[in-house]
């Protein structure tokens, strides 16, 4: 196995890449990390107005109309798109020759669909758990304990 190994971990909100880690090395290590976040907003904060009323068919009543999607829901896959995008770059750059994903369940799924074929033939395994926030010896542990079961 070579030894340029990213780990990519995210959820909705924050990703944060770890560059050329060594899964054989035991021990701490201090791999050069890109953090990426988007603002945490609640459907309320994205939704400034309330939705329309219409007219029903038959008669003079009106009721409010529904919205047709989740914003919050939208803006993580918009996140997990630009994520998607970014690991595409990389990839054609040939900055990394494998790649570890651990994403919470909803950003995992975004990302399976979005990512290229190049990122996609790169990538050694997926974990479907959030360490975002897991300091750097743990998530490097969990990975070791995917990848060399």
């Amino acid at each position: 196995m070579r030894n340029r190994i990213w780990i990519l971990a995210a959820d909705g909100n924050t990703a944060r890449i770890f560059k050329d880690v060594n899964l054989l090395k035991d021990g701490r290590q201090q791999p050069e990390v890109e953090t990426y976040e988007i603002e945490t907003k609640r459907a309320q904060d994205i939704m400034a107005d309330k939705p329309g009323r219409s007219h029903t068919s038959v008669g003079y009543g009106r009721s409010a109309m529904e919205y047709s999607s989740d914003p919050v829901r939208e803006e993580q896959h918009r996140f997990a798109m630009e994520i998607a995008g970014k690991l595409d770059h990389y990839a054609l750059e040939h900055a990394f020759e494998n790649l570890v994903i651990c994403a919470a369940p909803k950003t995992l799924g975004d990302l399976r669909k979005l990512l290229s074929p190049q990122v996609k033939e790169r990538t050694l395994a997926e974990i479907d758990r959030n360490c975002v926030a897991a300091p750097t010896d743990q998530l490097i542990a969990t990975v070791r304990s995917v990848v060399f079961p």
